[in-house]
This record gives structure tokens, sequence and C-alpha cells, in this order.
């Protein structure tokens, strides 16, 4: 990476988490879509939402690879796991088990591992 490409290193991942925070929206829509009987109005605005989510994202996503290695932002998609996690306590109430726990240590392990190859 060049000197100017560590200067703008804090923007594109500030950008990277961005866009995984909204891939991962797509994932609480298509929950709520689920709540709904198929096909109703609800269920199409839902789902219409998590499109609009996963469209955004990809569009985000081919934007970062041209500024990042494949490697570097894949990694870090790793982050999409507990964002979801989260969501699912906050929004829906669900459980956080031992092994949602220990997936998440194992996953911010592999990044600060990759984090200190990388300097």
């Amino acid at each position: 990476m060049t000197e100017s490409g560590k200067s703008n290193r804090p923007k594109i991942l500030l950008l990277l988490s961005l866009s995984l925070v909204i891939q991962s929206l797509s994932s609480v829509f298509i929950k709520y879509a689920g709540k709904y009987e198929t096909l109703s109005r609800e269920f199409l605005f839902f789902y219409f939402l998590a499109i609009v989510c996963l469209g955004v994202f990809a569009i985000m996503w081919q934007f970062l690879l041209e500024l990042i290695p494949l490697t570097t932002a894949y990694l870090r998609k790793g982050i999409l796991y507990i964002l979801i996690l989260i969501w699912s306590v906050i929004l829906f109430k669900e459980q956080v088990t031992i092994n949602n726990i220990i997936g998440s240590i194992i996953i911010i392990a592999g990044i600060c591992i990759h984090g200190m190859d990388e300097h």
C-alpha cells in the first residue's frame, strides 16, 4: 500500500465496516419479513429492504476491493456474524450461547492475527 493509501486506511476500514453493517441489516429485514404471510404487503416491504441493502453492499464491496486486498476485506467479513448476533439479541431478544461467544472470540482473534501480519 502506498503512503497515500496508508493515510486513507482508516477511511477505507470505516467504509468496509459500514458495508458490513448494511449487509447485516439485510438479514434483519429478512427475519422481519418472515414474521408475515408470504407475499403480504409487510412481507414484500421487508423483503424489498433486504434486497436494497444487499444491492448497496454489493456496490460498496466492489468499490472496496479496488482499494484493499481481497484477503483483508474478506477476513473482516467475519465481523458480519458478530453483527448479526448483536442484532439478534437487541431486536429479537434471542439468547447468546457459549458457542456464539467462542465463535466470536475466534473471529476477532483471526482478524487481530491478520492485522499484526499486515504491519
